[in-house]
């Protein structure tokens, strides 16, 4: 049973398990406890812990302070606890079970790996170890000085981790919040330097961003008397290519002071939404599917690895009997030894597909386990041997077994009809997924690499709708990072893109989101319904669709779907890019749930240029709207900014604008929304 809770990350400190804090007579006494605290698993002789404590003094002198100093310890410590100390003639420890020690928990923490562990280490990580322990002696400042530095090391590989995380699946503000800490205590790190600035481009935040590499370049000449890199010239060149048409030159831009009351806590409010998400069980087996680990060259084969996990989720994902977690979130586990135990609590699932994958020339070998992740049972398991372009085959049997396992038998015809069409060749499909896995980054080049494979792929299968799907998303991703101006969409491209899709294939649920939103955008308010509508009856599992759709029919005159929609999206993506919170904080305002708009939106203030405008409207319906005035502020800091590129006429005022940016279909949602404006301070 745990009698102490002791904090040694930070200021030391300790407490009772019902909180009381105990203070201790002497700095020695606090520094024996912190000792033993330190190393829980193991009895300390007790001349070592004299010669520690007082390596100055005879061995009889320290081992009689020894002896005092535990003698204060116990006495300090109430009854009931005095027996969480084990002392005997020949050593002194603490035992296990009578004490939580934060650093026992924030190294079991950091040796779990997963990004929910990440992120609760950091959070334990209150300080540097033993933070203002008074002078002991030289041996025991050594063994401290030794301890921070390998615990500093720990926490910077740490914070590295959750980083490159962040970035891949598109958790904005956490990144920056994460950059500015590891820039704190290494500002010559050229590479979280990059990080930083195009985290603030993603936010159009060009002034920031120019001002940190600025910044970068000054402390690299000062203390290293070197030049920026040329990839962050590269980037300087991208950000002065977005920067609006100022009088002046580049320098006298400023910088955006817009760190939103949201942004500091921005990790905590996702850790802790993902937490209330996951405990809405549907009632329904719920199941991830991890990446297909190559067992050869990772780098070689980890697009197809990622790519067939994600196909087969989506094609399990077409079942209303199952809950299929989205590939964005299952994938993060790929470079983890998180147990099925683990991965199930914190996805909330009830089951996980595994497997391997070898590809030697035109053949590849597969394993795939199915498990329960209670206790890692395995019901289903199967190895395939088929060349590559039979690989379609092996996933329509995986699928059929699966759902099999989990929700029945499934119709031949349901299968039959619940399928997308395959491309013929082989080396299509490869492009495709090559392209695929290069559009989950968000980088312009990596956008437009995107766009390359799916151009191939279509020059050697013009008939291969996935493509046009992707291109579509290209568009859409480009305009959502880069351009800042939602009329890009309505381009007649996407909307042929979207079209051409569905007319090849009619299965293809993303071709119908796509085709959807590109009808909203032009006002086609039932072909946008109609498209969205069969969008989710093809695949009522695919969180991007859902995401997507939250927002669209709320806009097209159905809050209380488009709310649906929104929580089986956030439930479905534990971990998720920023536009979720976005579109989903949209669909809970257009319902006039104005308390979970704004905790949607609180982990990505700033997920749109228009996201603080929904924050700034919900606080003042509710009667609050002092407490949207530095969302108001940053909104108007994206309109000059729009204004400034020519992207709209000179004359259109910032409520204009905004009305303008999320075309509602209903007059009375567009009041509703306008209000909330005008309370909001918006002129």
């Amino acid at each position: 049973m745990t009698l102490l809770h002791i904090s040694l990350l930070g200021e030391f400190a300790c407490h009772t398990a019902e909180g009381q804090p105990l203070a201790f007579p002497t700095r020695k006494v606090d520094a024996l406890l912190a000792y033993l605290a330190a190393s829980p698993f193991r009895r300390h002789p007790r001349s070592l812990l004299a010669g520690l404590l007082w390596e100055d003094m005879s061995e009889s002198r320290a081992r009689t302070n020894l002896r005092q100093t535990l003698s204060r310890l116990q006495h300090t410590f109430p009854e009931g606890i005095r027996g969480s100390l084990i002392v005997n003639a020949q050593e002194v420890g603490l035992k296990i079970s009578a004490a939580e020690v934060d650093l026992e928990a924030f190294e079991r923490l950091l040796a779990g790996g997963t990004p929910e562990t990440l992120e609760r280490a950091l959070a334990l990580y209150r300080g540097p170890f033993l933070e203002g322990m008074a002078e002991c002696s030289d041996a025991f400042e050594d063994w401290l000085m030794a301890q921070r530095r390998r615990l500093d090391e720990q926490l910077q590989q740490l914070m590295h981790r959750l980083l490159d995380h962040y970035v891949l699946t598109g958790a904005i503000d956490p990144g920056i919040q994460l950059a500015l800490r590891l820039l704190e205590n290494d500002p010559l790190d050229e590479g979280v330097q990059r990080t930083l600035i195009r985290l603030y481009l993603y936010q159009d935040r060009i002034g920031a961003a120019l001002e940190q590499y600025r910044c970068c370049r000054e402390r690299l000449a000062d203390e290293l008397g070197i030049a920026p890199a040329p990839e962050t010239e590269r980037l300087k060149d991208e950000l002065l290519a977005l920067l609006p048409r100022y009088p002046g030159d580049e320098n006298d831009l400023p910088r955006e002071s817009d760190d939103l009351p949201e942004c500091p806590q921005v990790i905590e409010a996702a850790a802790t939404a993902r937490t209330r998400r996951r405990l809405e069980s549907s009632g329904r087996p719920s199941l991830a599917v991890l990446a297909f680990v190559p067992l050869e060259d990772a780098n070689l084969h980890h697009h197809l690895g990622d790519g067939l996990a994600e196909d087969i989720a989506t094609e399990l994902g077409r079942f209303r009997e199952l809950d299929v977690i989205a590939p964005s979130s299952a994938l993060v586990y790929r470079h983890t030894h998180a147990t099925p135990e683990q991965v199930g609590s914190e996805l909330g699932v009830d089951y996980i597909l595994e497997g391997h994958l070898r590809c030697q020339g035109e053949r590849l070998r597969l394993t795939a386990r199915l498990l329960t992740t209670s206790r890692a049972h395995q019901v289903w398991a199967e190895r395939y041997d088929c060349q590559l372009n039979e690989l379609f085959e092996v996933q329509d049997d995986m699928v059929c077994h699966i759902v099999g396992s989990l929700a029945g038998r499934i119709e031949d015809d349901r299968l039959a009809q619940a399928r997308r069409k395959p491309p013929q060749d082989w080396q299509v499909y490869d492009l495709w997924l090559r392209g695929w896995h290069a559009l989950r980054r968000s980088n312009l080049p990596d956008i437009r690499e995107a766009r390359r494979y799916f151009q191939q792929a279509l020059a050697r299968d013009p008939q291969f709708a996935r493509a046009y799907v992707g291109l579509a998303l290209a568009h859409l991703n480009e305009w959502a990072c880069y351009s800042w101006n939602h009329w890009v969409f309505l381009q007649q491209e996407a909307l042929e893109l979207g079209r051409k899709a569905v007319a090849l294939d009619a299965h293809d649920h993303r071709a119908h989101c796509m085709l959807g939103l590109a009808e909203l955008y032009g006002r086609h308010y039932e072909a946008a319904n109609r498209e969205l509508s069969l969008a989710l009856t093809l695949n009522p599992n695919d969180a991007d669709v859902l995401a997507h759709a939250s927002f669209a029919l709320a806009l097209a005159g159905d809050p209380e779907r488009g709310v649906e929609a929104a929580r089986k999206a956030l439930r479905l993506a534990p971990y998720r890019p920023e536009w979720y919170a976005g579109m989903a904080g949209i669909a809970f305002f257009s319902a006039h749930l104005y308390g979970e708009a704004i905790e949607t939106m609180a982990s990505a203030p700033q997920a749109f240029c228009n996201t603080p405008a929904f924050i700034a409207a919900s606080y003042a319906h509710l009667g609050h709207p002092e407490q949207g005035a530095s969302h108001r502020d940053t909104v108007y800091r994206h309109y000059h900014y729009q204004l400034a590129r020519g992207t709209f006429p000179e004359h259109t005022g910032c409520l204009d604008w905004l009305m303008a940016l999320d075309p509602y279909r209903r007059t009375d949602d567009a009041e509703h929304y306008l209000e909330g404006l005008r309370k909001a301070g918006f002129e």
